[in-house]
């Protein structure tokens, strides 16, 4: 096959491969939107609650002055994105403008769509919280945002040092500041509990369900520990070189990786080899890699 026909072919593959990834980004994107409008129109706006940032800004003007959220969303992120626009990356900017619009469009295109539940204000705190978490952690794994305070934390990011996660407390400060202002104070109340139960379900969205565990042992029997866990558990295992302080002995470190379900006959190797192992466990929220989730 003559050379530049393999040439345009990979070309032709990559190309094909970028179309594939942005159409299921965009998807992703879209669906998210979905739930996260299902979730304002159907627990949020008719129990009077409110949510964090931009959204949560656009619903209060809604409450105080009948401006329909959906072009709220889009009146307020217009200098958002305008003066962020420089700032941070092209992907995520474009993936969040989708994002932005397709939650203003799905706002008003699902709002008599699912009529609300007969429940009280907790509950519809946390199934409000619950759905909209879902809807942005969607979002958020697609590579993109609903805009407004993300755009912001983004920038002040690179510009002041900032943590998104101070940017996003501060904004959801905001509006809870905003409604104990102009409303009830069991508005701001309810929303600390769906604010709440939001951020716990975006991250178990975006890292998973699947908690795995980082295990470290330190054992003066580490081969023969090593050995039956790659033969009963499948699992790799690292050596590090370890010092002890008060023994000042050299030590052999074992670390090794395994789902929830393998920790208990993890515990069983050790205590079998070397009684008097050292051990700790501690939470790997998301493991890529051969044996866990793909990249």
């Amino acid at each position: 096959m003559h050379m530049s026909t393999i040439g345009w072919l990979r070309r032709f593959s990559f190309h094909s491969a970028g179309l594939k990834r942005i159409s299921a980004d965009l998807a992703l994107i879209g669906a998210g939107a979905f739930i996260t409008a299902i979730s304002i129109n159907t627990f949020i706006i008719p129990y009077h609650l409110l949510t964090g940032g931009v959204t949560g800004l656009a619903i209060i003007l809604n409450y105080l002055f009948k401006v329909p959220v959906s072009l709220m969303i889009l009146l307020i992120n217009i200098p958002i994105f305008w003066w962020g626009y420089r700032e941070i990356n092209r992907r995520f900017l474009l993936y969040s403008l989708a994002g932005t619009f397709a939650l203003s469009a799905l706002l008003a295109m699902t709002k008599n769509l699912v009529p609300a539940p007969q429940i009280d204000l907790i509950m519809a705190a946390v199934f409000g919280g619950a759905l909209g978490g879902a809807g942005l952690g969607l979002i958020f794994r697609a590579g993109g945002s609903t805009g407004g305070a993300d755009i912001v934390a983004m920038v002040l990011k690179k510009r002041k040092n900032l943590g998104l996660g101070e940017v996003t407390f501060y904004s959801n400060l905001l509006v809870i500041a905003a409604s104990l202002f102009f409303f009830p104070v069991n508005t701001g109340l309810y929303t600390i509990i769906s604010m709440f139960v939001l951020g716990k379900t975006v991250d178990s969205v975006i890292t998973g369900l699947n908690t795995n565990k980082s295990v470290i042992i330190i054992s003066d029997q580490a081969a023969q520990i090593s050995d039956q866990i790659i033969r009963e558990l499948h699992r790799g295992v690292t050596f590090f070189a370890g010092h002890g302080a008060y023994s000042n002995t050299q030590k052999t470190v074992i670390n090794c990786v395994i789902n929830r379900f393998e920790l208990a006959r993890l515990k069983d190797i050790v205590v079998k080899i070397d009684p008097g192992a050292f051990m700790y466990v501690s939470d790997a929220s998301e493991v890529l890699g051969k044996g866990f989730a793909r990249w």
